[in-house]
């Protein structure tokens, strides 16, 4: 049963043994049928859960999620009891989690971190590859508040 660990994910960019160069097929192969499959921007997804896997040229190029944000964190249908998942700061989802806890618990895991600001918030690259987007809260009556919004890794 392959094992999803998001802090494992978080610090070391490992993600159930999805690494470069593995094919539609071969993901599938892994984790079994998507639950959904669609094209983007020339990019192939397939969607598993919360989570999407994304190709170019039958070759997987990233692995993004913005889904935990409105769903339980799981690999979807059948496969939720098939794949373990241990969420690590991603327990409370589908609950905002603000960047001052993301970063409390990256300092606490001693995971290393660059903090960019974009047009639609911030970024927090982390030192495996991972990046972290978090959009702003103010029209929340938090005016410097962020949340988690998107994360992903690029191959």
């Amino acid at each position: 049963m392959p094992k999803i660990d998001m802090l494992k994910f978080f610090r070391l960019g490992e993600f159930a043994g999805v690494r470069r160069g593995l094919s539609r097929t071969q993901i599938a192969s892994m984790f079994g049928p998507a639950d959904a499959s669609f094209k983007s921007a020339g990019a192939e997804i397939l969607r598993y859960g919360t989570f999407e896997f994304h190709f170019f040229r039958d070759e997987i190029f990233m692995i993004f999620s913005d889904h935990f944000r409105s769903e339980p964190l799981d690999f979807g249908g059948a496969r939720a009891r098939q794949i373990e998942i241990e969420p690590w700061i991603l327990s409370g989802c589908p609950a905002p989690i603000d960047l001052a806890a993301v970063k409390s618990a990256l300092n606490r895991e001693r995971i290393e971190y660059r903090e960019r600001a974009t047009d639609d918030g911030l970024e927090l690259s982390l030192s495996s590859g991972v990046t972290l987007a978090f959009e702003s809260l103010s029209g929340l009556g938090e005016p410097r508040g962020y949340e988690l919004a998107a994360f992903w890794i690029k191959f």
